[in-house]
């Protein structure tokens, strides 16, 4: 897998107000963490060069060469991506600190390709996982997983242990776990009750204030 060079600052004041003086500058807010670090390293990343790392076709598992100002190069992995909830700009990054010989885990994307069998009949497909969890050495990291939901007819599903691997890559996700079905459209998602509503909606500002007063 290609490296990525990108460049960081490190930076002495955390929390909400500095943050936000931060990304006013064209900077992003980041924390480095790492077995060879002591708790972790406050950094800020530059927001443009950070949006053309995450667009590569690695996308979030793209393994960068961090160059850290006044510290060494380190090999990271982004671990978390904060962005606003209506503009979408990068508010807060999480890095790892990596060995290049020892294996991660990851999420990597999958994408439906073809035309279920059970379309013609009336069917409905059903995505019901956009990512899958492998573990692997970061160099063997793949960019994405094709789903062919083409043989899939009604009632038909495609599961976890489905998926084509290459080499030294293996699942971490439950192999029983369903990618995708198709199902009858008849079939009814039973709505989501006002509570669930309202504790996701919750959890998700709780969410964005940690990220903000980092």
């Amino acid at each position: 897998m290609e490296q990525i060079n990108l460049s960081a600052q490190p930076r002495k004041e955390t929390g909400k107000g500095p943050a936000k003086r931060l990304r006013n500058t064209g900077l992003v807010p980041a924390i480095l963490y790492g077995a060879g670090i002591e708790g972790a390293l406050s950094v800020a990343l530059n927001n443009k060069e950070l949006e053309k790392v995450l667009h590569t076709a690695a996308g979030g598992n793209v393994l960068v060469n961090l160059d850290i100002e006044g510290d060494k190069n380190r090999t990271v992995m982004f671990k978390g991506i904060s962005r606003h909830p209506l503009r979408g700009t990068l508010q807060h990054i999480d890095l790892l600190e990596i060995q290049m010989d020892h294996t991660v885990e990851v999420d990597v994307p999958l994408h439906i390709i073809g035309k279920a069998a059970g379309i013609a009949f009336g069917g409905i497909v059903q995505q019901e996982h956009r990512t899958i969890k492998v573990e692997c050495l970061p160099t063997s990291i793949p960019d994405s997983f094709d789903v062919d939901v083409t043989p899939l007819g009604i009632g038909d599903s495609f599961h976890a242990r489905d998926i084509k691997l290459p080499e030294g890559v293996s699942i971490v996700d439950e192999p029983e776990m369903t990618i995708v079905s198709v199902v009858s459209p008849t079939a009814e998602v039973a709505p989501k009750t006002a509570e669930e509503v309202q504790a996701e909606l919750a959890k998700s500002f709780a969410v964005e204030e940690k990220e903000e007063g980092k």
